[in-house]
C-alpha cells in the first residue's frame, strides 16, 4: 500500500478538530459575557447586534462535520468515540445558549430598578472574569494535550476544575440573587422587561450547568 492510499484510509485523530471547535465556542461564550458586561454599564448598546452571533453557527458547523467525518473513519489511534460525542453535543448545547442569549441581548434595552442595577453589575463582571478565565486556561490545556502530556493534563484539568467550578457556584449564587430583586421588584419593571430578563437568567443558570459539564468531560478524555 502506498503513503497516499495509506493517508487516505486513515483520516486521523478527531482531536485537532474538536479543539477548534472547542475554541469557537470558548471565544464565542467570552464575547457573549463581554457584550452582557457592557450592556450592563451602557443601556445604548442593546440595538447593535455584532458580527460574530451570524458567523457563529457557519464556523462551528464546519468543525463539526470535520469531527464526524474523523470518527467514523479508520484511525491509527484508539478514540474513546463515545466521549468524543458526547463531548462534541456538550460543545453544541453551549453554542445553542450562547446564539440564544446573544440574540435575546439584541431585543430591546431593559429599564432596571437601582437594586437591579446594582446586582446586575455585580453578576455580569463576575460573569466576564469567569468566561475569561474559563477561555485562557482551557486554550492553554489544549495546546498541552495536543503535545501529549497525560499526567500534565490530568492535573491540569483538576486545578480548572477547581478553579472553574468554584467560580460557577459563585455565578449561581450571582444569578438567584438578581431572580429574587425582579421578584422584588414587580410593579416598578415593565412586565416584558421582567420576562426578557427572568428569560437571560435561566440560560445563564443553564450555562453554568454545560460550562461544568464540558470540564468534567474534557477530564475524561
Amino acid at each position: 500500500m502506498d503513503l497516499a492510499t495509506f493517508t487516505n484510509i486513515f483520516s486521523g485523530s478527531a482531536t485537532k478538530p474538536m479543539n477548534q471547535h472547542r475554541k469557537l465556542v470558548l471565544d464565542a461564550l467570552f464575547l457573549l459575557s463581554q457584550r452582557f458586561r457592557k450592556q450592563s454599564i451602557d443601556q445604548s448598546q442593546w440595538h447593535q447586534k455584532p458580527q460574530w452571533i451570524a458567523d457563529f453557527p457557519v464556523a462551528l458547523e464546519k468543525y463539526e462535520q470535520e469531527i464526524l467525518s474523523r470518527l467514523n473513519q479508520p484511525t491509527l489511534t484508539a478514540q474513546p468515540k463515545g466521549l468524543l460525542l458526547s463531548l462534541l453535543q456538550t460543545q453544541n448545547n453551549l453554542a445553542h445558549l450562547i446564539c440564544r442569549l446573544a440574540e435575546r441581548l439584541t431585543y430591546r434595552p431593559i429599564e432596571l430598578t437601582e437594586s437591579l442595577e446594582g446586582s446586575m453589575d455585580e453578576l455580569s463582571h463576575y460573569l466576564y472574569e469567569t468566561m475569561h478565565c474559563l477561555r485562557l486556561r482551557i486554550t492553554k490545556q489544549d495546546q498541552v494535550d495536543l503535545a501529549g502530556f497525560k499526567k500534565q493534563h490530568i492535573q491540569a484539568m483538576d486545578d480548572i476544575h477547581h478553579e472553574i467550578g468554584g467560580r460557577l457556584d459563585v455565578l449561581k449564587v450571582l444569578i438567584s440573587q438578581v431572580k429574587s430583586d425582579v421578584f422584588q421588584s414587580e410593579g416598578k419593571l415593565d412586565p416584558l422587561d421582567s420576562a426578557l430578563l427572568l428569560l437571560s437568567l435561566e440560560d445563564l443558570d443553564d450555562l453554568t450547568f454545560w460550562v461544568r459539564s464540558l470540564i468534567i468531560h474534557i477530564q475524561q478524555l
